[in-house]
């Protein structure tokens, strides 16, 4: 069965291209409908929504634009995920106020998307001030119990999103990012949720230092999601370079990385959506590197859905 690929409906770059004119932001050259009909053409079967856009591009997600894209779903026959607000929000912290006002953003994010019937709902558990705290430079000892601690909010507050939405906690994937899955994943068990694997995040040592396959066949078991892209990283006396979310083949996963990854995925049977978080082009660019690598994952008809653009 072939590997399903998707993509960012308002990926960054791509958005504030459009928006932005001389520097000056013009909110209404921005269409989502747009962007959700160019890339299911394009071939994408999947298009993750990221509900940041609710709060940062006047109009984008309204209910009125959300009936719209229920009805591109039923003309395209796409599917939806939601990667839910992670700027300016934050779980795992010791200020309830602010836990308790990144609840409720969440919480309205997943009531105004649920029309679509999303596949998932991603989730940074952790924000901004856990990643500061992570990469603090004590102890290992005194960093892990300040990880811990963090955790024990952040579990309190998808705990309470859980109870307020009454959706399933296997439809919340719990992503790695910068902090230590190692932790998360004591989360993720305790609350029942899935998980969304972020290559780069994995690559850049944000989440932990084993490799791609070593995360996969650990919680393979839970992942429903995969946001594949390649990354970055590099150390040069104590001082940490890295670049993640670029184009497969620019980074440092490799080829052979690559073909074990996505052939064990196959060969498990994985149906679950997987997301470039990526511009188009650089998209493209990462599945025709996937056409060159390891082709027998990918639909053999050129537009067939799910695959993105031929280039034979």
């Amino acid at each position: 069965m072939p590997l399903r690929f998707g993509i960012a409906a308002f990926e960054f770059q791509s958005t504030a291209d459009q928006i932005i004119v001389d520097g000056v932001p013009d909110f209404s050259r921005f269409s989502i409908e747009n962007e959700i009909r160019t890339a299911v053409q394009a071939g994408y079967s999947v298009l993750e929504l990221g509900m940041d856009a609710k709060y940062m591009i006047p109009g984008a997600l309204t209910p009125e634009s959300f009936n719209r894209l229920l009805e591109l779903q039923t003309e395209l026959g796409h599917s939806y995920t939601v990667h839910l607000p992670f700027w300016s929000v934050e779980l795992a912290t010791f200020n309830e106020p602010v836990r308790e006002g990144s609840i409720k953003s969440i919480v309205d994010c997943i009531r105004s998307a649920e029309v679509l019937q999303p596949e998932t709902y991603v989730l940074h558990a952790t924000g901004s001030l856990a990643a500061e705290f992570s990469t603090l430079r004590f102890s290992s000892k005194i960093v892990h119990l300040i990880c811990t601690l963090l955790a024990g909010f952040s579990n309190r507050g998808i705990e309470d999103i859980i109870t307020q939405t009454e959706i399933s906690p296997r439809k919340f994937a719990i992503e790695n990012c910068v902090f230590p899955f190692v932790i998360m994943r004591d989360l993720v068990d305790d609350l029942d949720t899935s998980i969304c694997f972020d290559t780069a995040h994995l690559i850049t040592r944000m989440s932990g230092t084993e490799s791609v396959m070593e995360f996969y066949r650990a919680h393979r078991d839970r992942i429903a999601e995969i946001h594949l892209q390649d990354g970055s990283y590099s150390e040069h006396r104590g001082v940490v370079s890295r670049e993640d979310h670029i184009a497969l083949g620019r980074g440092i996963m490799g080829d052979n990385v690559l073909r074990e990854f996505l052939t064990e995925l196959v060969k498990d049977k994985f149906t679950g959506p997987i997301i470039f978080e990526l511009p188009q082009g650089d998209a493209n660019e990462s599945l025709a590197r996937i056409r060159d690598v390891v082709p027998e994952v990918l639909r053999r008809t050129g537009k067939a859905r799910g695959i993105g653009p031929h280039k034979d």
